[in-house]
């Protein structure tokens, strides 16, 4: 990797010597003043840095003991990120390119990212581009180290980045994978410049321990019912399992008639609604689930005809349906669990 001390500023003629000019001769360089003011140091022959940071922006993104390297430039890679990755699974992406320098850390005021790992310093590290467009990674001597590739690097010395690298921070298990070069097919369709990209937005917090993840997948709602089914002559399917062989020959209005029967049979039962519901389905209803005295077992949306599937999941648990109609037949539904 290439290494360079973070801590030294460089700037141009900064040095012990200027350069000789052909229309005045050379000054003494000063003695015990301490340091050079920029003014000074830049030479009559030697234009200034156009894109050097002024002081004011240094200020502003210096943060606690974290001073802004004077090497730093504005970002010309604007879509650089860092893929964020836990157990293979992406969970996060930071964009890295909007500000010449960003600070990892745990408390909040004194960092751009924020990520909350007890192993985290509270300035930990930083990213900063320079003027060739590279992206380089400072440990800022956080306690628990900061791993390139999974080699920890020294603290307070700039380790340049290259496309897919990957950093960790202390006893952290997320892996950060760096993307800043779009693919050739990409750059082709977009028939725009990296530096005239829209800036990614920040991600806010890296809730390391929380048991939720930004990228949660989503639980199936799931119900349990026994059902009966009562099928007639315009049924989809008309062949009860009793008798596949059999036409069901009944019109709809007896199904429907037959189906209010039995509804009123179980509300009206002496023993409990479950017992009377799957001793009614065994005898009567049209669907195999008549074994299992109508039991469906656990099931969740789409995986039933959107009518039945409705009715089910309105129900509260322990509550009977009104008759229900779908291209099946007539049913009757009671939701378990």
């Amino acid at each position: 990797q290439e290494e360079e001390e973070a801590g030294v500023e460089k700037e141009a003629g900064n040095g012990p010597e200027k350069e000789k000019t052909s229309k005045e001769p050379e000054k003494p360089p000063q003695a015990e003043e301490g340091k050079i003011s920029e003014t000074e140091s830049k030479t009559e022959n030697k234009p200034a840095d156009q894109d050097a940071l002024s002081e004011d922006i240094i200020r502003y993104l210096s943060k606690g003991k974290y001073r802004v390297p004077r090497w730093a430039r504005a970002p010309k890679h604007r879509r650089a990120m860092f893929e964020v990755r836990k157990k293979d699974e992406i969970v996060d992406a930071i964009a890295l390119g909007n500000f010449p320098s960003l600070i990892f850390g745990r408390q909040k005021d004194l960092c751009d990212h924020r990520m909350n790992h007890p192993s985290i310093s509270r300035q930990h590290a930083a990213i900063v581009h320079d003027k060739h467009g590279r992206i380089h990674l400072i440990d800022l001597k956080s306690q628990h180290g900061v791993y390139l590739n999974r080699r920890k690097i020294k603290p307070n010395r700039p380790y340049r980045l290259k496309e897919r690298d990957k950093v960790s921070f202390g006893g952290s298990t997320r892996m950060y994978e760096l993307h800043y070069r779009l693919a050739e097919s990409e750059r082709k369709s977009s028939k725009i410049d990296d530096d005239d990209d829209d800036d990614l937005k920040f991600s806010d917090d890296e809730e390391e321990e929380q048991p939720k993840k930004k990228k949660q997948k989503k639980i199936k709602e799931k119900v349990r019912c026994l059902h009966i089914l009562v099928k007639h002559e315009k049924s989809r399917r008309p062949q009860s399992w009793r008798n596949p062989d059999v036409t069901i020959t009944r019109s709809e209005v007896e199904a429907y008639g037959q189906i209010l029967d039995l509804r009123k049979q179980i509300m009206g039962a002496q023993t409990t609604i479950v017992d009377m519901f799957k001793t009614l389905a065994k005898k009567f209803s049209d669907c195999s689930s008549a074994r299992n005295g109508g039991d469906l077992g656990f099931f969740t949306r789409k995986m039933m005809q959107k009518p039945f599937e409705d009715a089910s999941f309105a129900l509260k648990i322990g509550q009977l349906s009104e008759p229900v109609v779908t291209e099946s037949g007539m049913h009757l539904i009671y939701r378990t669990a």
